[in-house]
């Protein structure tokens, strides 16, 4: 049985750096939820491996993880986590049962 809250987006509005195919690239974020994040940037193309970096709000602490492009539209694109630490994922985690119980 699927996790609920994995399936959870909030809204996230952070500065990102993509390292994808030897290039560096910035952006912004979009949302986030326990598997993935939405982020605009130009150049991202599907199915690519990225590697990103982002701080949550109010944190002082980096995230930092390894994703695959699972779409594309114009500058947007989301990315499905496939690897992150577990401090990260439990940041993850606090930031948007925080961010659900404001809603």
């Amino acid at each position: 049985m699927l996790n609920r809250r994995q399936d959870i987006r909030v809204p996230i509005r952070a500065q990102v750096i993509c390292i994808a195919d030897n290039r560096i690239l910035r952006g912004v974020t979009w949302n986030i939820c326990q598997s993935g994040i939405q982020v605009e940037m130009p150049a991202l193309r599907k199915e690519a491996n990225v590697r990103l970096t982002f701080r949550l709000p109010r944190s002082d602490t980096i995230i930092e993880a390894l994703g695959a492009v699972v779409w594309v539209t114009g500058k947007r694109n989301g990315i499905k986590f496939k690897r992150v630490g577990s401090q990260s994922q439990d940041l993850i985690r606090h930031f948007i049962e925080e961010h659900t119980k404001l809603e």
